[in-house]
């Protein structure tokens, strides 16, 4: 009877890791078809489905995304410290760097050029951060994108509006709105809210 019960839930986890990671795949194939290219983070540069499925497990459980143990605390602080949810910003540098090691010391930087845990471009790096070599110590890059984040907050009123705003640049969605945004940076923002647990 144990056995059966222990077999039935495997098989049931192995469907559920199953589905969640045809699920992922269909998602990531519409959103790179919808944009012509992949995402504009090193993150999403050097995603996999099944570890970024395997990354959403993870923080299912532990309210975490999987890498971010050592950088814990640091998010924790700078997140209270600037009025932003907590999960917001833990989730925000994943999709940005996946807490990978080579994209947040530079040795990988996106398509575009941007650097580091919080993927800082080098001219918002300079303006948020004050050196362009900032991006790449985390202990000055988790603080900076909190701020960040938390005035681009102030300047569209939500956090969908602050999220695209980082991803797209405060000015489009000023200007065009939410609407108008392009299919990356609406699963952008998107993937975060819904990783990070928040609702609009």
């Amino acid at each position: 009877m144990d056995s059966a019960v222990t077999n039935r839930g495997s098989t049931l986890a192995i469907v559920c890791l199953a589905a969640a990671a045809a699920y992922l795949l269909l998602v990531k194939s519409g959103s790179d078809a919808a944009d012509g290219e992949g995402g504009s983070t090193a993150g999403d540069d050097n995603s996999n489905i099944l570890a970024d499925g395997a990354d959403t497990l993870m923080g299912m459980i532990t309210d975490w995304p999987s890498g971010s143990d050592p950088y814990q605390q640091a998010i924790t602080d700078a997140a209270n410290a600037n009025g932003v949810p907590v999960s917001i910003l833990a989730w925000l540098l994943w999709k940005e760097s996946r807490y990978n090691p080579a994209i947040i010391d530079g040795t990988k930087r996106s398509r575009v050029g941007a650097m580091g845990i919080a993927q800082f471009m080098p001219a918002t790096a300079v303006q948020v951060l004050g050196s362009e070599d900032a991006a790449l110590d985390p202990s000055q890059a988790i603080p900076g994108a909190a701020s960040y984040l938390a005035g681009l907050y102030r300047q569209t009123g939500s956090w969908e509006g602050a999220l695209a705003a980082y991803n797209w640049g405060v000015g489009n969605v000023q200007r065009k709105g939410l609407a108008a945004a392009p299919a990356e940076t609406v699963d952008y923002y998107t993937t975060i809210m819904s990783k990070a647990g928040v609702t609009a």
